[in-house]
């Protein structure tokens, strides 16, 4: 007999799903959701939602696991990236 227990997965370093998207995609569809439900728009914020989370994963495609964590860094002040040993990404010229 076989112990299913003992199987070993065949990838373990996908990234976190949410049913059958990635979790950062999973998470503009809630986002967009709980903002059109706070509004009195649930159906629209659903669909919004939906549109948005296309638009990232066609985006996302064919790119770094970690392209919103990339995003972050490039866009976002280093205060709200919450990222301590990398340089902010304003200095382009590093010196060392």
């Amino acid at each position: 007999m076989v112990d299913a227990s003992l199987d070993i997965p065949r990838r373990l370093n996908d990234p976190p799903r949410m049913f059958w998207w990635d979790l950062d995609v999973s998470l503009l569809v809630l986002g967009a959701a709980l903002a059109g439900m706070v509004a009195g728009y649930f159906v629209t914020g659903c669909v919004v939602g939906l549109l948005l989370a296309s638009a990232y994963g066609r985006i996302k495609s064919g790119r770094h696991p970690a392209f919103a964590l990339h995003l972050m860094y490039w866009h976002l002040p280093s205060s709200l990236s919450g990222l301590k040993r990398t340089p902010p990404s304003h200095e382009r010229e590093l010196f060392g």
